[in-house]
């Protein structure tokens, strides 16, 4: 007796085999389908282990680093390595800057024979000795060193290595001290273990990440559905006929994934080879540290749970994308070539409900912040701007098929020539399928528009300055925050021209208005609560870091100690490093900044969100493109569904150009609403925010829309690619009937 789970397993293992055999024996028309498909496949899956590898290359930057901001963990509450060092060490990290770089200086001391030691070395540096990065090495080796190597008293006998590095750019030293020198300085924090773990710093680049992958995914896995439907007319009457003779559903389901298996697997490994191969490109690109740090290869690694579950994942929805295809010849035979003839139900109204409820939702909370800033503090008002924007991004992927049947409805309704009603009559009655080919069009032109529209708020400027105040340091002038040291200690600092600002009472800053009207942007008398009168992360340093107020000097003032000074220099790029080198060997806790370096500080915020902007640009040209293949295949696919009754046309007079424009007018009608309903879906966030801060609204700009409408006519013209074989599949024979 046969064992039916062995025959059935056998007949499985056949069943699949001769779903290869037709794939493979399908001529130049199977080998184009399975190269197409593994093309798809393995653009996805590249593209999605890059987006996975960007978040782990960003979170392996921070952690890098994550030792420069090591403390007692009692105090700071950082994360340190479990176990801790026998013996402590005294620690001061200090924040600098050379000729526009950040560079961090971390002085040391051990309270033992056997203290922390950071990532990077082997030991901590001794008293006199100095461990510094390659790149700073190369730097001290081509620079003065009352510019730049004065700040690290001792001799380089070290290297970091890059276990300890932000980036291979990364400026950074550890200078080994006495306890003693560490303690006259006012470094008493003890540190007993090193941070080797840091918080998720880039949660909005993650999002942008996610984002980027989930909008390059869809028009993939639309490319590759309409390779699938390329001459599904043939590929249909062929499971048709194998279910006349016998064959089962589940047959009919194996033969067609099988069939489409060989180009999901090569393309996923296909993939997989490309993003191995794109990793050095992708560590080149300069990110952070005012665009100046490049990424380590290591750090752009995927774990190998997500690389199996991408490489399945993919080739799975391509797979399953085949199966569906075949569904008519699955259902019944004799249902091939009539299911097409009947149209669905026409899209519903409510598609566009979720995006109008997210508009109505943002519009409100967008009013009532500007009535009241105070409703932002309330606990619904984060949740609801969320879904607000979750429903409008989802309104921008649902509405699409509604948008274009209206559209289709009004072109046959207004429209005159022929073409124009063909045309209307073909978007009319398949919307859906109309939409689909372009609908990850809407999802990247809606995240570029948003993103875009944030750089242009991001780019107005802050209340402070549309107030008339600026408190930033005038050009030349370096701005010292000494934190309430006393005078003896900056003597050498003194001379004329330089301002004092000094610490009072109450965390007050004490200073002349006229004599900071010299060296900052502030104008006289001080306004009323002058420290809300802009945001704190633009001001500079030495004014606002006691988180009190400006105010007028009083009796006894020259007796205050020093809060900050503000001195004068001719603004080369020698004179400041020489006088923060100066700063540096007088007092290294010192925060030296120039009006550029709160710039650049400043430039890092707009600069993430202007890379995210131009990633996204980025993402939605490669969107588009895709789209525009999508629609070249889309119009092969009608070509050949649509062979005979284009023949009969052309045998009845239409001349083949008219043909042609009722295509490009399928194609070019779709693409443009949908660009259309993703920009103004993607404006409608921008203009609440603009709303809600009191900002101007700024949107994407002309570049924005220039750049839009470039990528939109490339991806038509794409299409036309089609049109050659208008006249071919129109050709007289295509009429005979047998």
């Amino acid at each position: 007796m046969k064992n039916p789970v062995r025959s059935d397993v056998n007949a499985g293992a056949v069943t699949a085999l001769l779903g290869f055999r037709l794939a493979l024996a399908g001529g130049r028309e199977g080998l184009a389908r399975i190269v197409l498909t593994g093309l798809g496949v393995a653009l996805g899956v590249a593209f999605v282990l890059s987006a996975l590898a960007g978040g782990s290359a960003l979170q392996g930057r921070a952690e890098r680093s994550a030792w420069q901001n090591t403390l007692d963990a009692s105090q700071s509450g950082v994360p340190t390595r479990v176990e801790a060092a026998p013996d402590p060490a005294l620690w001061l990290a200090v924040s600098d800057h050379y000729a526009g770089r950040p560079v961090h200086r971390v002085h040391v001391a051990a309270l033992g024979p056997r203290p922390p030691v950071p990532p990077g070395l082997d030991r901590l540096p001794g008293p006199g000795e100095v461990a510094v990065s390659p790149e700073l090495r190369r730097l001290l080796a081509v620079t003065p060193s009352d510019r730049l190597g004065d700040r690290f008293p001792g001799r380089v006998t070290m290297t970091i290595g890059s276990e300890g590095l932000r980036h291979p750019d990364h400026l950074v030293a550890v200078v080994g001290h006495t306890p003693e020198e560490l303690r006259r300085w006012g470094a008493d924090e003890e540190v007993r273990g090193i941070a080797t773990r840091s918080l998720d710093l880039f949660p909005l680049l993650r999002i942008a990440l996610f984002a980027g992958a989930i909008v390059l995914l869809f028009p993939i896995m639309v490319f590759i559905v309409m390779v699938t439907m390329i001459a599904a007319a043939r590929r249909e009457q062929r499971l048709a006929a194998m279910r006349m003779v016998g064959a089962t559903k589940l047959q009919i389901a194996a033969i067609a994934a099988a069939e489409s298996l060989l180009g999901a697997a090569a393309g996923a490994v296909a993939g997989l080879l490309a993003f191995l191969a794109l990793r050095p490109a992708l560590a080149s690109i300069r990110y952070g540290d005012y665009q100046g740090g490049r990424f380590f290869v290591e750090d752009l690694t995927v774990p190998a749970q997500q690389i199996a579950a991408v490489m399945a994942a993919v080739p799975a929805l391509a797979v399953c994308t085949a199966v569906f295809a075949s569904h008519r010849a699955r259902i019944t035979p004799l249902g091939v070539g009539a299911g097409r003839r009947v149209p669905g139900p026409p899209p519903g109204a409510w598609r566009v409900l979720p995006a109008l409820g997210g508009v109505a939702v943002l519009s409100v909370i967008a009013v009532a912040l500007r009535n009241d800033p105070d409703v932002a503090r309330r606990t619904w008002v984060g949740p609801a701007a969320n879904l607000a924007l979750l429903c409008t991004l989802a309104g921008a992927a649902i509405s699409g098929p509604w948008v274009c049947y209206v559209a289709g409805r009004a072109m046959a309704r207004y429209g005159r020539k022929v073409t124009t009603l063909m045309a209307a009559r073909r978007i009319v009655s398949a919307p859906r399928a109309t939409y689909r080919a372009v609908g990850g069009v809407a999802l990247a032109v809606y995240i570029a528009t948003l993103f875009a529209g944030t750089v242009g708020i991001a780019a107005t400027g802050t209340p402070g300055e549309r107030l008339g105040f600026d408190g930033r340091q005038r050009p030349g002038v370096v701005e010292i925050y000494a934190g309430g040291e006393p005078e003896t200690t900056l003597a050498p600092l003194m001379s004329d021209g330089v301002v004092v600002a000094r610490r009072g009472p109450g965390r007050r800053v004490s200073v002349a208005c006229t004599e900071l009207a010299r060296v900052v942007d502030v104008r006289c008398p001080y306004p009323k609560n002058l420290l809300e009168t802009r945001f704190p992360d633009s001001s500079a340093m030495g004014l606002w870091a006691t988180g009190g107020d400006v105010v007028e000097p009083g009796p006894g003032a020259a007796a205050l100690p020093v809060h900050a000074l503000y001195v004068p220099t001719d603004g080369s790029e020698a004179a400041v490093e020489r006088l923060r080198t100066r700063v540096a060997t007088l007092m290294p806790r010192a925060i030296v900044s120039t009006r550029d370096d709160d710039f650049r500080q400043q430039s890092d915020l707009s600069g993430l969100f202007g890379d995210v902007s131009a990633g996204m640009r980025m993402v939605m040209l490669f969107v588009v493109l895709v789209a525009g293949c999508s629609l070249t295949i889309s119009v092969i696919n009608g070509l050949i569904e649509r062979r005979r009754p284009f023949a009969f046309l052309r045998a009845s007079g239409v001349r083949i150009g008219e043909l042609r424009r009722v295509t490009l007018l399928e194609t070019a009608v779709p693409m443009v609403l949908t660009v259309a309903l993703g920009g103004l879906l993607g404006s409608v966030p921008v203009l609440a925010t603009a709303v809600a801060t009191g900002m101007p609204y700024a949107g994407p700009g002309l570049d924005f829309a220039a750049h839009l409408a470039g990528v939109v006519l490339v991806s038509l013209a794409i299409t036309t690619l089609a049109f050659p074989l208008m006249k071919a599949a129109t050709r007289y024979d295509a009429i005979r009937f047998e």
